[in-house]
């Protein structure tokens, strides 16, 4: 049985608005990673060349979006300006916040519903 085994990896950047005029990395690109095991009668060396596969793989990605990430440099930072942030009140206390105040309703609703019923009425 001999078929073609490979790592593919598949990936599309959207860059921002870059001030160089010639990208670094392209844009979108297909990187293949053939897996070549040393022999076909065991696991441990088709479990060998996938591993090599992967290496290799993370690093030429690695070195891909490395380099991508260089080039645009602080462009990623002025997509969201949250000016200056006082302390308690970044987006993760607005959020507990927010999830307190809908506590505090739903924990009235409750309230309002057994005033409602009467203390200890029965159905």
């Amino acid at each position: 049985m001999s078929s073609s085994r490979a790592i593919i990896l598949t990936y599309a950047l959207a860059d921002p608005p870059l001030k160089s005029e010639k990208p670094v990395v392209p844009a979108a690109q297909t990187l293949s990673f053939p897996i070549t095991p040393s022999s076909t009668s065991t696991y441990a060396p088709i479990y060998s060349a996938t591993s090599a596969a992967v290496l290799q793989a993370q690093k030429e990605l690695n070195e891909s979006l490395t380099a991508w990430k260089d080039a645009i440099g602080d462009a990623e930072k002025v997509k969201e300006d949250t000016g200056q942030v006082e302390y308690g009140k970044g987006k993760a206390a607005r959020m507990m916040q927010y999830a307190a105040g809908r506590d505090r309703e739903a924990d009235a609703e409750v309230e309002e519903d057994e005033d409602e019923d009467g203390p200890g009425d029965a159905e």
